[in-house]
């Protein structure tokens, strides 16, 4: 256990550890772009004590995060932000996966990855302003929510007054969502974040 992740698992959860009656189930860690080097590099880099995921699915990129803070002994936490309900396109075309929010927390317990891990189970305007609210602040966000314009562009603006100085914004589908891509360029535009990339469907900048 952390000592970060002790001190948010008290400031949102009154000392409550979220994972302690979690039924166990088959692991399914199934994800896209869920090993993509930005994330670790981010972790290397920055070394983060809280780090944050806004849209989490089954956890896979959460726990490549979190997988890496152990690796290196980075006394951190990652923030899984997601209400696992799906998003619009799961609603119109598949419908929603039963349970998601259990099977990620799961993967996480057999993964042995709980101690650096803390599920939050809100959507990303709420989980925003908690966060604010609490004086929360992560050097390192992961946006791979929702894909609709307005819906990535309200992520990005909610998450970069949270983000720390210096701190590390990555968005998942850049290039492969139309809508992810103007969202994160007309973003671009208003704010000229530093340093900015992208490869392999994700772009990463820094806030100066």
């Amino acid at each position: 256990m952390t000592i970060v992740r002790d001190e948010i698992i008290a400031k949102l959860f009154h000392g409550n550890d979220p994972f302690a009656r979690v039924l166990t189930r088959p692991v399914d860690i199934q994800g896209w772009n869920s090993n993509h080097p930005y994330l670790t590099d981010a972790i290397d880099k920055l070394k983060p004590d809280i780090a944050v995921e806004v849209g989490v699915w089954k956890g896979a990129s959460v726990l490549t995060m979190a997988n890496r803070m152990r690796e290196i002994g980075c006394d951190g936490v990652v923030i899984a932000c997601d209400t696992w309900l799906g998003s619009t396109e799961h609603w119109l075309q598949i419908g929603v996966p039963p349970d998601l929010y259990g099977l990620f927390a799961s993967n996480v317990m057999a993964a042995g990855a709980c101690d650096y891990i803390v599920p939050f189970r809100l959507d990303s305007v709420t989980a925003s302003e908690v966060l604010t609210h609490l004086g929360i602040r992560p050097s390192v966000i992961h946006i791979d929510a929702a894909h609709d314009y307005r819906s990535v562009m309200t992520d990005l603006s909610r998450w970069w007054s949270l983000l720390t100085v210096n701190g590390m914004m990555i968005v998942d589908d850049y290039d492969s969502w139309s809508s992810v891509t103007r969202a994160v360029d007309d973003f671009r535009d208003r704010m000229r974040p530093d340093k900015f990339e992208f490869s392999g469907n994700k772009c990463r900048f820094v806030k100066s």
